[in-house]
């Protein structure tokens, strides 16, 4: 379930952005059940469901042990790795409660918070600011053979 909810948000998202050869190796590798359930048995990560009233799932959060390129990391660095809602589910608070969730659990971890957002999702990169999050690199971060301009941000204010 985790898988096809991670597949169906990436793509609703940014699927516009990658061909179907580039977004459907990306998803084959980035968003297969063995990724999710690694990480969910992974006693320095959590997943998180975000369901609606019915109870649908319509997001998802994981976080865990930071895999980010950050120029000099320091130790025990943790990372959101992934945010992410249904269209249906965006602007009505489900993203800031699973980052507020998500937050929680890095700090009871990690001494360092870090997370990547493509250069061009201002709605994720404002909010990420209003929880403390300032950019601190540029990157690129690989969907099949298609590089995305990225921003690292690290929390520093929250």
């Amino acid at each position: 379930m985790l898988s096809a909810l991670g597949a169906e948000t990436f793509t609703a998202t940014f699927g516009h952005l990658y061909s179907r050869e580039n977004l459907d190796k990306f998803l084959r590798k980035g968003h297969s059940v063995e990724v999710y359930r690694a990480a969910a048995h992974d006693p320095r990560s959590g997943v998180w469901i975000a369901e609606d009233e019915a109870g649908k799932p319509v997001g998802y959060a994981v976080a865990g042990p930071c895999t980010l390129p950050v120029p000099d990391m320091p130790p025990n660095s943790g990372e959101l790795a992934r945010l992410y809602l249904l269209n249906e589910a965006k602007g009505t608070g489900l993203g800031a409660r699973l980052l507020e969730i998500t937050l929680g659990f890095l700090r009871d971890r990690f001494d360092h918070i870090y997370l990547s957002v493509y250069r061009d999702n201002t709605v994720a990169q404002r909010l990420y600011e209003r929880y403390g999050f300032v950019k601190i690199h540029d990157y690129f971060y690989m969907v099949g053979d298609h590089a995305d301009p990225e921003w690292l941000m690290e929390l520093r204010g929250g």
